[in-house]
């Protein structure tokens, strides 16, 4: 009869066997997929995508981190503490730049600004009724602002001769001012803009609103569209595993496509996963432009869009359009259209 540890050394011999011929490979585990968000639409969408089986297959896990401003973004991209984020394109860009390894894989955000005008001054259905009133706007030399200004340029307005502008800190500075009817308007995006309104009205205030993507198309038939926010990846990610790129891109479709064919479950959904109420979101959603578009898709507006804003200010981008490399090509994001 064979010995107790005659048999065990067999066994692992054999054991040892089956373990050779299998690649090491097949052991490694996927690693996690870590991204980040501003709060509002774009941390809906991310949320969402994020959640879908096709990302959770291709990932060992995910994780979603809210960022404060762009400081704390720029910090965690840097040190590679995210790998994933939705961002304005400015933002992206101008990290870029500054030698940040990123890759632009889709603006799916393109649209989120207007003026809010207090109703008892005036009506508000052009840039001219703005004029001899104070305007408040949040992060001087920020998109909203540049935007603002460039469509002033081209309407021929002047601040400090046509209109007031006055800057404020944060949108909730810009907001709190004008609910105390400080400010006559104020250029916010979404969902800071909703808020507002809804704020405003539970003080008896009545609001109007102009929509400065209608105001940047000049008024015409076709929709209007600003690219102002996609989403980006750290190179490395779509370089070691392609796979959770090409993943986030289909589900980031499907994401967008829910959100807009089901703006009441987006508004629930938005509400339960972040400081922002149900109202806030509903309100939000339908004033907001969404659709994702790949990044090689985009660039021609895109770079039309940043190209016009960093005329005012060329720091806005960091200098100069952004290269090829901040691209995501066209093969990677193909099946996303």
């Amino acid at each position: 009869m064979m010995s107790c540890h005659r048999r065990q050394f067999l066994q692992l011999l054999a054991s040892s066997a089956v373990l050779a011929a299998v690649p090491l490979g097949s052991f490694a585990r996927t690693p996690a997929l870590t991204a980040a968000t501003p709060m509002g639409l774009p941390q809906l969408i991310l949320s969402r995508a994020l959640a879908d089986e096709r990302v959770q297959a291709a990932t060992g896990g995910t994780e979603l981190k809210t960022w404060r401003d762009p400081d704390q973004l720029r910090a965690w991209l840097a040190r590679a503490e995210v790998s994933l984020t939705a961002m304005p394109t400015n933002v992206a860009a101008n990290l870029y730049n500054r030698g940040v390894p990123l890759v632009l894989l889709n603006v799916c955000v393109w649209g989120t600004l207007g003026v809010l005008g207090l109703a008892q001054q005036g009506p508000l259905t052009r840039l001219q009724d703005l004029a001899g009133r104070h305007v408040g706007i949040p992060w001087r030399g920020d998109m909203p602002d540049l935007v603002f200004r460039y469509l002033l340029q081209r309407q021929g307005l002047e601040p400090g001769r046509d209109l007031t502008i006055s800057y404020q800190a944060s949108p909730f500075e810009t907001v709190q001012m004008f609910v105390a009817q400080r400010l006559d308007a104020a250029v916010l995006p979404e969902p800071a803009r909703t808020a507002t309104r809804l704020q405003a009205r539970q003080f008896g205030a009545e609001t109007r609103e102009l929509d400065l993507q209608q105001v940047w198309a000049g008024g015409g038939d076709e929709s209007p569209g600003l690219p102002q926010a996609g989403v980006v990846c750290r190179r490395e990610l779509l370089e070691q595993q392609p796979q959770q790129v090409a993943a986030v891109q289909q589900a980031v479709v499907d994401a967008v496509n829910w959100i807009v064919q089901n703006p009441e479950a987006a508004a629930e959904l938005g509400a339960a996963q972040s400081a922002l109420s149900r109202p806030v979101f509903a309100g939000a959603i339908p004033r907001t432009r969404l659709a994702m578009v790949p990044a090689a898709q985009a660039r021609p507006q895109l770079e039309s869009f940043l190209g016009a804003l960093s005329a005012l200010s060329p720091a806005f981008i960091g200098g100069k359009l952004p290269d090829n490399g901040f691209y995501l090509p066209a093969a990677d994001g193909r099946r996303a259209g």
